[in-house]
């Protein structure tokens, strides 16, 4: 994959947040008329990645403007894999066991509470088929200091609920396989892409600090 289509996957943070994709790779099932279910999709990234690997792809989002994800679809030449919904992540109308994968990327933070939270992963379990996977990447409550400065810094952290690392394991109690890894530590501490690109390069240590301190969650889940 390019450089420039993992930033068009991921927009932010892309060294870091675009390490979700070796997990991920690792579980994608392989076949004919695969079906996947992308969620949070604004841009449409996910619901791109999803595309060029051979899924047909429902993209949705919150709202019902994709003038984004269309355009970027129409870019990579897939928009013929992929169709378009406005969705609620905790309501979600689609039929139970309709998806082969059912994926997101920094969205259930924004549910503010853990109640919301679980409900969206119930959701997402529901509308999986059996055997099929729940593949995302999430921001995590992380370290003091990291509280500390969003607090500080981010408008909007005081509605935004950062998954806390120990709550991780009984969100996904349903499924039957849940393979979960904490990454990062330096990277969010950049003000800028190209700053962040900087500080990520010493994430290799995050490996060394307590994953309750690492800011990114990435899960594949199995049902």
């Amino acid at each position: 994959m390019s450089k420039a289509t993992k930033e068009e996957i991921f927009q932010w943070d892309v060294k870091n947040w675009s390490r979700a994709l070796k997990l991920w790779e690792d579980y994608l099932p392989e076949g004919e008329n695969r079906k996947a279910a992308a969620f949070g999709e604004r841009e449409g990234g996910l619901s791109l990645w999803l595309a060029t690997k051979g899924f047909d792809v429902e993209c949705s989002d919150y709202g019902d403007n994709f003038k984004l994800a269309e355009k970027l679809h129409a870019k990579h030449g897939v928009t013929n894999r992929i169709t378009y919904s406005q969705q609620d992540i905790t309501a979600i109308n689609f039929p139970d066991n309709s998806f082969d994968v059912v994926m997101f990327k920094s969205v259930i933070g924004a549910l503010s509470e853990k109640d919301r939270q679980q409900q969206a992963i119930d959701e997402l379990y529901r509308i999986l088929k059996p055997g099929g996977l729940l593949l995302f990447a999430e921001n995590l409550e992380a370290s003091p200091i990291h509280q500390k400065l969003r607090k500080k810094h981010i408008n909007w952290a005081h509605r935004w609920r950062y998954l806390p690392w120990k709550e991780t394991g009984s969100s996904l109690k349903k499924f039957t396989k849940v393979d979960q890894k904490a990454y990062g530590f330096f990277g969010v501490f950049g003000r800028s892409e190209k700053q962040r690109k900087i500080f990520s390069s010493l994430d290799f240590l995050s490996f060394l600090l307590p994953k309750s301190w690492r800011y990114i969650l990435f899960v594949a889940a199995r049902k």
